[in-house]
C-alpha cells in the first residue's frame, strides 16, 4: 500500500480557524504534515457575521500550515456544522429481475443510486447519505447480497447543509486564496476519529462541545440523528465575564486555567485572583468559580438530554456518549454529564493518528476528524496541493456519498 496524496482540511469555528495537512500512511494511520491555527472573531454560533475577519483568519491559518508542511495549499475540504446542517430520511425500492437469481452487487448499487436521487429539501445540498436498513420483499435484512426476492428496499439518512452556508464559506475561503474541494459535516467527520466500530454497533452519541454551539450525532449501527445545541464554551466565558465583571479575554483564561465542574472537596477553598474591568484585584474561591461554570454546563447538558429524548434513540445508546471539542476539556465535565444524562460518558481522543501532542486532545477533534474522514475518502478529487504554485483545483459543487456501517 503506497502513501496517499496529501489532503487539506479547514475547521472554521466560532473561536478559531484550524488548517491541517495530512496523508495516510501504509499502516493506515493518518499522519499530520503541517497545521496552522488562527483566532476567529467573525463567526457567531455557526453564522458568519464579519466576512473580512473570517477571510483573514483563514488566510493566516493556511499560511502557517503551508510553512509547516512545506507545500503550497490551493484547495481544501471545509467542515460545516450548526443550524445549517439537517438530517432527512428517505426510502427507495427497486425490482429484482428474475427470482431465480440472487441479489448481486449491481442490484444493491441500483437501490443505492435510487436513494441518492431523492431530492434534498429546497435550498439544501446533500453532503452524505447513510444506509439505515435494507429489506427484501418487505423483510428486514442486514445485508441483501445473495438473497432471493422480487423487491429490494433501502432506507437512507441524508446529511444536508444549506446552500447559503456553503456559498458563504466558499466565498470566504476563495478570498483567502483557497478553493473548496468539498464540504463535510463536522460531527460526521469527527465520529470517524472518535468512535470505534463496537461503539457504533452498540449505539453511541457524540457531543462536539464547540465555542459557539454543541453538535450532537447519534449512532446505532449507522448515523441516526443530527442536532445542534445552541450553546457552547463562549456562553460559559460570557457568564464569567458578566458575573465577575472581568474582560472576556480574562474570563476565558480563568475558565481554561482553573475552571471545572464537580470539584473535589479539598479544592473548594482554593483562592483565585483576577483583575476586574475597573482595574481592581479581586479574589474568588474555586468553588464559586466552578458553580458559575457548572450552572451553564448543566443547562447545556439538560438541553442535550431533551434532544436525545426527542430523537427517540435514547434507549439505543448502550455505549453512552463521547464528549469532544474545546469545552470538553473542562475538568470533570464527563462526571457531570453522567449525572445529568444518566448515561456513561467518556472524553474522546483521536485514534490511529501520527500527530504532535498539541493536536491529540479534544479541542482539535474536529480538525482531526475532518482530516481522517477526507483521507479515507475514495472519491476522486482534484489536486489540493501544488508545490509549484500552479492553478487552483476545479471546485466541486457537492460531495454526495453512500456510507454503510452495517
Amino acid at each position: 500500500m503506497s502513501v496517499s496524496s496529501p489532503v487539506v482540511v479547514l475547521d472554521i469555528g466560532a473561536s478559531k480557524v484550524h488548517c491541517l495537512v495530512g496523508e495516510t500512511e501504509p499502516s493506515g494511520d493518518c499522519k499530520i504534515l503541517g497545521m496552522g491555527t488562527s483566532p476567529c472573531r467573525g463567526i457567531r454560533r455557526s453564522a458568519v457575521i464579519d466576512m473580512p475577519r473570517v477571510v483573514e483568519s483563514i488566510r493566516s491559518a493556511v499560511a502557517e500550515a503551508e510553512r509547516a508542511a512545506g507545500l503550497k495549499i490551493t484547495g481544501a475540504y471545509a467542515g460545516i456544522a450548526g443550524q445549517d446542517v439537517q438530517a432527512h430520511s428517505s426510502r427507495s425500492a427497486v425490482a429484482i429481475s428474475g427470482s431465480s437469481e440472487p441479489i448481486d452487487e449491481r442490484d444493491v448499487e441500483r437501490a443505492l443510486a435510487a436513494a441518492e436521487q431523492a431530492a434534498p429539501p429546497a435550498q439544501a445540498v446533500a453532503l452524505h447519505r447513510f444506509v439505515q436498513s435494507y429489506a427484501v420483499d418487505g423483510e428486514p435484512v442486514q445485508n441483501p447480497l445473495w438473497l432471493h426476492g422480487h423487491k429490494l428496499e433501502v432506507e437512507t439518512l441524508s446529511a444536508t447543509a444549506s446552500e447559503h452556508a456553503c456559498t458563504t464559506l466558499r466565498r470566504a475561503a476563495e478570498e483567502a486564496g483557497v478553493g473548496i474541494v468539498g464540504f463535510l459535516v463536522e460531527s460526521v467527520a469527527t465520529a470517524t476519529a472518535m468512535l470505534n466500530t463496537d461503539e457504533r454497533e452498540m449505539g453511541v452519541g457524540l457531543l462536539d462541545m464547540g465555542a459557539g454551539t454543541c453538535d450532537l450525532a447519534l449512532y446505532h449501527g449507522s448515523l441516526q440523528h443530527l442536532a445542534e445545541i445552541p450553546f457552547g464554551g463562549q456562553d460559559i466565558t460570557r457568564d464569567l465575564s458578566m458575573v465577575l465583571n472581568i474582560s472576556p479575554r480574562e474570563a476565558e483564561q480563568l475558565k481554561c486555567e482553573h475552571g471545572g465542574v464537580c470539584i473535589e472537596e479539598d479544592e473548594a477553598d482554593e483562592a483565585l485572583t483576577f483583575r476586574t474591568t475597573a482595574g481592581r484585584s479581586h479574589t474568588i474561591l474555586r468553588e464559586q468559580l466552578d458553580a458559575i461554570i457548572e450552572a451553564r454546563q448543566q443547562e447545556i447538558l439538560e438541553f442535550v438530554g431533551r434532544e436525545i429524548e426527542r430523537s427517540g434513540h435514547g434507549h439505543q445508546l448502550a455505549a453512552g456518549l463521547v464528549f469532544t471539542g474545546g469545552a470538553a476539556q473542562l475538568r470533570n465535565v464527563d462526571r457531570l454529564g453522567e449525572e445529568v444524562l444518566g448515561l456513561p460518558v467518556r472524553i474522546g481522543q483521536p485514534s490511529e493518528m501520527i500527530a504532535p501532542d498539541a493536536v491529540q486532545g479534544p479541542a482539535c477533534a474536529t480538525g482531526i476528524g475532518l482530516l481522517r474522514f477526507a483521507s479515507d475518502s475514495t472519491t476522486e478529487l482534484a489536486p489540493t496541493l501544488d508545490s509549484t504554485g500552479g492553478n487552483r483545483p476545479r471546485l466541486l459543487d457537492r460531495v454526495a456519498r453512500i456510507f454503510s456501517f452495517l
